[in-house]
Order: C-alpha cells, then structure tokens, then sequence
C-alpha cells in the first residue's frame, strides 16, 4: 500500500525553507534542485536544467 493518497509525483516541500523564503519559493527552488541533480547539461562547469512552461504546468498544475 502506498502512502501517497494518489498515484502521481508528490512536490516536495520543506517546512523550514518555506517559513524563510514563502511557501512558492520554496516550492520552485525544491523543483529547481530536484531538476538539476538530475541534469547532466553543463556549460563551463555549470548544471543547467529548462522547461517549457507548458513542462512547469504540468509539474505544479496548481499555479
């Protein structure tokens, strides 16, 4: 049994970085880290990660 209540990616969100920075910053900046640990897209020694905004609307379709 799965302990998300739906079948689709959770966001994560990390309390005390919301309380810091606001609940939608936080949201993307996690959602920005998750991307670039995943990216393997480097200019001059830097991660990049993209997405179109039809891509970011289907990630937090809550927006």
């Amino acid at each position: 049994m799965s302990k998300l209540l739906f079948q689709e990616n959770p966001v994560m969100i990390i309390p005390s970085l919301a309380v810091k920075i606001g609940l939608n910053e936080a949201v993307i900046l996690q959602q920005t880290h998750f991307w670039l640990t995943l990216s393997k897209h480097v200019i001059k020694g830097n991660r990049w990660v993209y997405n179109t905004y039809s891509d970011w609307q289907k990630q937090l379709p809550f927006w």
